[in-house]
């Protein structure tokens, strides 16, 4: 069972921007379109993106009435050339035949700059740099470029179709300005006034701040001045990225309401009824178009800028069940029963009979439309899939019918931060926080609040002095607390009451982890040092480990984690080695599997993963105020490796060298006044030191 728990995690959606395989060999992706067709402009109007935006300079390149996806070279020059195409290998030397041509050129080895000035001594016009590895090239000519051509780089696999097209005619352009361009990550869909749907994994430690949405949009090659600014954030509270992808929804508020059309949604027994007689189902989104099954290694990126479509079949939930049940049985060589597939009554499935059509990477948190006798309706959204519109894996959408009460209680009633989780903190420590509450009916509101927690939670208390009464429209601020005086997890939920049974009202998820002193950690790491406090708990304590004068992380399970804390007050430096013997994700090293973590004062700032040796580490510049340093060791739902565990040593922390003001001096004239006039000007001129002081003790 547990192994068939890693594959059913494998094949869960993470918004990242790469492809990563598990251990399994079952592929984790984003959900993309495959085997469908150019969708029409003014088709999905509510069809909207979820983009980042920034100022980049726009490049292109056309050959044989074909637009490939090109990239710009920091610091290359500007311009428009249209050439025949010849191969210039991977630019080491003068590349030769290239007089009044276009230079196509490998990376590998040698400067990006190297290779452009070698087209250009040749006599190339322009140049073009294909990647040797999957995906599109980055990259920058240097500050010292003297070149004056103009130079695009693209993918590995477009590199290779142009190989076959030498001779060929090619125009590239290289802009002389930057403009406002977007990167989109996933789809949503707008259902009216201010608000979207998309799914819950799109919008994981989402910034608000980047994070932008451009609503009813098609081609994402322009329009990046139209992308929308988001005012918040409303995650399911019960969304679950472990196991399963269980109510994989959020909802985006716009800071602004706008005029536009929007998607209506279908009703809960409406889609069970769509699903047993196995419906048309349409997906849309701007995703790669590439299918690939469980066991194969995905290909090269191919997203569209323009709106793809393809039409699928819906699945009964019990035969989706069926059908992932006899796939991960053939696939594991093991015996996989329906119920164990994790496929709950939130999610729907789709496919297409035979494979090659389908959702995939890129498409996440898009639409899945029905089209009945009210016009096009949302029944879906793009939450998950193995493989890439595989035959044996059906997709698995989030089904929006389940999530009709909880998006009228957020959009039409009293809404509020759905989740929040307080950092570790030692026992006997406080901690606070505040949550947003708004009232987004039309009435004014009285409200209370409840704390509901399970018999072994406790230390939570809100404040809702501020929040008793909400006039429509508004917000006020819930302060919730948190005292460690009890060890171990907690947990707890706010529940909302209105006295107007008319206003809906929403609930929110809240947790917590004290950890406890340890005065064995304290003997071994901290010298006979006051100042130094250990903590350490999580799902196992950190241990002694006397052989190396080191502590390290306890005996975990999957999806679970061993946490040992530091507290110490005062500005200075830490130093410490640590090491870990862990899982690694060599395909994506950004985005480790199991691993050593790094925490200063709340906030991630390193972590080691694999097989690494005892290393040094200093933090240097702490400032003179209260530090809570965190090493956390933590496992993923998948498998172990190595040692599966972190070790910590030599944690030294120095203090500051407080310089004492220079003492004074006895005046040697003892004219009337001039000892006054002496000490007024040291006074003077020690209290900028002072000043910089009690500054930085804040």
């Amino acid at each position: 069972m547990k192994y068939f728990l890693y594959v059913l995690i494998a094949c869960c959606v993470l918004v990242t921007t790469s492809n990563a395989t598990t251990q399994t060999g079952l592929e984790l992706i984003k959900p993309k379109i495959v085997g469908g067709e150019l969708a029409s402009q003014d088709q999905w109007p509510w069809m909207s993106a979820l983009v980042s935006t920034y100022n980049d300079i726009s490049t292109s390149l056309e050959l044989s009435g074909i637009e490939y996806k090109t990239t710009y070279f920091t610091n290359g020059p500007a311009g428009t050339v249209s050439a025949l195409l010849v191969d210039c290998g991977i630019g080491d030397n003068q590349c030769e035949q290239t007089t009044n041509k276009i230079c196509l050129i490998a990376r590998g080895e040698v400067d990006f700059s190297v290779k452009v000035n070698n087209c250009q001594a040749g006599g190339g016009i322009g140049a073009i740099i294909f990647n040797n590895v999957t995906g599109h090239l980055n990259g920058t000519l240097g500050e010292d470029f003297t070149g004056n051509i103009p130079v695009v780089g693209i993918s590995q696999l477009d590199g290779a179709a142009l190989l076959n097209q030498l001779n060929s005619m090619a125009t590239i352009a290289v802009a002389a300005q930057s403009t406002l361009v977007q990167s989109s990550s996933c789809g949503a869909s707008f259902i009216g006034e201010k608000w979207l749907i998309t799914a819950a994994h799109c919008l994981e430690d989402a910034n608000i701040n980047f994070l932008k949405v451009n609503v009813g949009e098609y081609d994402l090659s322009n329009g990046a001045n139209n992308a929308k600014a988001i005012r918040r954030i409303y995650i399911h509270p019960n969304y679950n990225d472990g196991i399963a992808f269980d109510n994989d929804i959020a909802l985006i508020e716009l800071v602004d309401t706008i005029v536009h059309p929007a998607v209506t949604l279908v009703d809960l027994d409406t889609s069970r009824q769509l699903a047993l007689v196995n419906s048309a189902a349409t997906v849309i989104g701007w995703g790669n178009r590439t299918a690939y099954g469980a066991s194969d290694e995905p290909p090269a990126n191919d997203q569209p800028d323009k709106l793809h479509q393809v039409e699928l079949t819906l699945l009964s939930n019990e035969l989706c069940k069926e059908k992932l049940a006899q796939a991960y049985s053939v696939f594991q060589n093991a015996n996989i029963l329906p119920e164990q597939v994790g496929l709950t009554d939130s999610m729907i499935c789709a496919n297409y009979l035979g494979g090659g059509k389908g959702s995939c990477q890129g498409d996440s948190g898009g639409p899945l439309l029905v089209n009945t006798n009210l016009g096009w309706q949302q029944i879906g959204i793009v939450s998950y899939g193995i493989g890439c519109a595989s035959a044996d894996f059906p997709g698995v959408y989030a089904r929006v019918g389940k999530f009709t009460q909880w998006i009228n209680n957020i959009t039409t009633g009293i809404a509020i931060d759905p989740i929040h989780v307080f950092a570790i903190t030692p026992q006997n420590t406080a901690q606070t926080t505040s949550l947003t509450v708004s009232n987004n009916s039309d009435f004014t509101a009285n409200l209370t609040f409840t704390l509901l927690t399970d018999s072994t939670s406790s230390g939570f208390s809100v404040d809702s002095d501020e929040c008793t009464t909400l006039a429509a429209k508004q917000s006020c601020q819930l302060q919730v607390d948190f005292d460690a005086a009890t060890s171990g997890q907690h947990n707890a939920q706010i529940i909302i009451q209105s006295n107007d049974i008319n206003i809906p009202t929403s609930h929110a998820v809240i947790s917590a982890e004290a950890i406890a002193a340890n005065s064995a950690i304290n003997t071994q790491l901290s010298n006979g040092s006051t100042e130094l406090l250990w903590f350490s708990g999580g799902d196992q304590p950190w241990l002694l480990d006397n052989t190396e004068s080191a502590i390290i992380s306890g005996d975990i399970n999957d999806n679970q984690q061993s946490a040992v804390l530091l507290t110490f007050s005062g500005a200075g430096s830490l130093s410490f080695e640590w090491s870990v013997s862990a899982e690694e994700n060599t395909d994506n090293p950004d985005e480790p599997y199991d691993g050593l973590f790094l925490f200063v004062d709340g906030k991630q700032v390193n972590f080691i993963s694999g097989e690494v040796p005892y290393t040094p580490v200093t933090l240097a510049d702490l400032t003179a105020s209260d530090h809570q340093i965190l090493w956390l060791y933590q496992k993923d739902d998948l498998t172990s490796a190595g040692k599966d565990q972190g070790a910590l040593r030599n944690v030294v922390f120095t203090p500051t060298a407080i310089i004492p003001p220079p003492p004074a001096t006895t005046p040697t004239t003892k004219k009337s006044g001039g000892s006054i006039g002496y000490l007024s000007l040291l006074i003077f001129a020690l209290l900028p030191f002072r000043y910089r002081a009690v500054k930085n003790s804040r």
